[in-house]
């Protein structure tokens, strides 16, 4: 017998990093359906058996109305088709789609994963404030419903939104990040003889810390550290506040800092690293490329910011430095950098912190189990 029927939306750009969840929901008994927005032939979601799987359409006008109406209508339409006992979606793009999608229609539970407040809440500047001015009363409307539950990945953004009157305390839960799998992530020695890489990798939008990064390299290239400096990336087109291929190029010219460009292996680009660098001003939930350097044994350096300071005790596994400081980014890269050390006794403490807080099978544990709880409310 069936414990209900659960309707996931995803986006297609990262619905298989959401897949364990669904796949211990199916083993836990629920009938799943799994809505992938966005999702084309490369993505082969016909190969998923024992789910019923739908494709929604993503209009490649990412930023203006007609993508929203198109991806509400559809998301409507699947919700109306399903019938699902209980809806869940990641990110707040996605709830806020998913709560206006369910407006006039029978009382659906909904649970939303808020996986960072991105470039609506923790971007300063005119657009953004201008944004979620107008977008303020709807947010409200779709994340202070009585039939909704939120999943916030950190405390800094739950209260947030409870502080600023968009969400209830008492709807909210706390998972601490996405998860990360162990076994995939494994350690592996630094390679040997070879100069020490910081590396960077990371989504290229400007919040995420790309140009304290170079600044930092070039300070320590100048000062004569025996280092190689990487970032590793692919250029995207769903931000606003995407970094162009002309800026990348200005960051690289010198030569100092090398651009990888995206990768397919996470774990096998990681195992080249000997310390991972990601100094992010950016929305965060919890980065996940932080948790897999983390798992990967990997020093970590990152900022004392919302999502990234859950990652980094600070002096145990890695350095919290300021937002936006070269000078403390810097820093703290030369003492690793330099120290081989000192980077073995930390990429150990990163390890062990994956493996006491980051297992995906406890976050996907976690998640499962707050199934039940709100569909017997």
């Amino acid at each position: 017998m069936t414990r209900g029927h659960l309707l996931y939306i995803f986006d297609h750009l990262d619905w298989k990093s959401r897949m364990p969840v669904a796949l211990a929901a199916k083993k836990a008994g629920y009938n799943v359906t799994i809505g992938i927005v966005g999702a084309d032939e490369d993505d082969q979601i016909d190969g998923l058996d024992g789910f019923q799987v739908l494709g929604l359409r993503k209009p490649a006008n990412q930023f203006g109305l007609l993508s929203a109406f198109v991806s509400l209508w559809d998301i409507r339409k699947t919700i109306q088709q399903c019938r699902p006992d209980l809806i869940h979606t990641v990110t707040l793009k996605y709830s806020f789609l998913v709560g206006l999608a369910c407006t006039g229609l029978r009382r659906y539970r909904v649970l939303y994963t808020i996986a960072g407040l991105g470039f609506l809440f923790r971007t300063s500047g005119a657009r953004s404030t201008l944004i979620r001015w107008a977008l303020s009363p709807f947010l409200k409307l779709v994340l202070k419903n009585r039939h909704a539950d939120l999943i916030f990945q950190n405390p800094d953004d739950r209260d947030l939104l409870v502080n600023m009157g968009y969400v209830r305390h008492k709807q909210t839960h706390l998972v601490i990040s996405s998860g990360v799998d162990l076994d995939k992530f494994s350690p592996a020695p630094e390679p040997e003889n070879a100069e020490p890489i910081a590396m960077m990798p990371t989504r290229l939008v400007h919040e995420k810390g790309v140009a304290v990064f170079v600044a930092a390299a070039r300070k320590l290239h100048a000062k004569g550290i025996k280092a190689r400096y990487q970032i590793v990336g692919g250029l995207t087109t769903h931000n606003p506040r995407a970094i162009t291929e002309a800026e990348m190029k200005a960051y690289t010219e010198d030569g100092v800092v090398e651009w990888v460009g995206p990768v397919q292996d996470m774990p096998a680009i990681l195992s080249t690293a000997a310390v991972i660098v990601y100094p992010s001003y950016y929305g965060e939930g919890v980065p996940r490329v932080t948790i897999e350097a983390c798992a990967a044994g990997r020093p970590v350096i990152t900022t004392d910011h919302p999502g990234c300071r859950e990652v980094v005790p600070n002096g145990d596994n890695g350095y919290l430095v300021p937002v936006k400081d070269v000078s403390a980014t810097a820093e703290a890269m030369e003492r690793l950098l330099t120290d081989r050390d000192l980077r073995k006794q930390m990429g150990k403490a990163s390890r062990t912190l994956a493996e006491m807080a980051f297992d995906i099978k406890s976050i996907v544990a976690q998640t499962v189990g707050l199934y039940a709880h709100i569909l017997h409310k």
